[in-house]
């Protein structure tokens, strides 16, 4: 099921200058890296990680907890 409106989404997209969801998604879709963001409340550091990241390390909350806009959406 696709999650095109999520709050964490939509800040990565806002952040990579999207103003269109599907736009930022059709972007990424196909790239070696995508963008990435935190999932824990209060933190929303981005970074470029691997398309199926889950589970990736943020370098500024230092938990386990990043997820690519791909998983976020529900692409993968």
């Amino acid at each position: 099921m696709f999650n095109l409106d999520h709050p964490k989404l939509i800040t990565l997209a806002e952040t990579e200058g999207y103003r269109d969801i599907v736009d930022f998604l059709e972007d990424c879709a196909l790239d070696s890296l995508v963008p990435a963001i935190c999932m824990a409340p209060g933190c929303d550091y981005t970074a470029e990680l691997e398309p199926d990241q889950r589970a990736g390390f943020c370098e500024l909350c230092g938990r386990p907890s990043m997820q690519s806009s791909l998983i976020i959406a529900g692409l993968i």
